[in-house]
């Protein structure tokens, strides 16, 4: 009769425990990575809207010959870190037309630094100029930072992701 080899139960416990505690410190390093790549994500996201519709308001006021205004907030309050709302003024209604309502993501910090300090809208006029309203915009999230760059001309540029320095992004 043969005899029949195989691994005890404190051997197999042992290989548990080493196993279990190589995928506890992997799987910390993978989700902080995943993380990472999901927040980088979401600011060239956002940064994307913003962009067309700046791109669009710009658009919409030369094509109407009338001003037309992106606005921080979903009330036009100012706070940029909710949304922002594309709207131009219109004469008969008296109301205004939204053409655009973005919502951002909760955890994302937009601020506007530059002059005026606390601009509620960027407005654009009819030849497309933006007027002296030239700044950045400063997109936060997780250790990511990123700005949109607005100059006068009603022109803009993103700047690239950049790890995220206290001074900018403190709100």
């Amino acid at each position: 009769m043969h005899k029949q080899g195989g691994f005890s139960l404190l051997e197999l416990i042992c290989v548990m425990l080493i196993l279990s505690i190589l995928a506890y410190f992997g799987s910390s390093h993978f989700l902080s990575l995943h993380q990472t790549t999901q927040d980088q994500k979401t600011l060239k996201e956002a940064m994307a809207q913003l962009a067309d519709a700046l791109l669009q308001a710009r658009q919409l006021a030369v094509v109407s010959g009338q001003t037309a205004y992106v606005c921080g907030g979903q009330s036009c309050s100012g706070d940029w870190s909710s949304g922002f709302l594309l709207y131009q003024e219109t004469e008969v209604e008296g109301s205004p037309s939204i053409y655009r309502n973005i919502l951002l993501d909760g955890d994302i910090v937009l601020s506007w630094q530059g002059f005026p300090r606390n601009k509620q809208s960027i407005e654009f006029t009819a030849d497309g100029l933006s007027g002296y309203q030239n700044g950045t915009f400063q997109f936060c999230l997780g250790i990511w930072q990123a700005g949109l760059v607005l100059n006068q001309g009603g022109r803009f540029y993103t700047t690239s992701l950049t790890e995220k320095s206290s001074e900018v992004c403190d709100v």
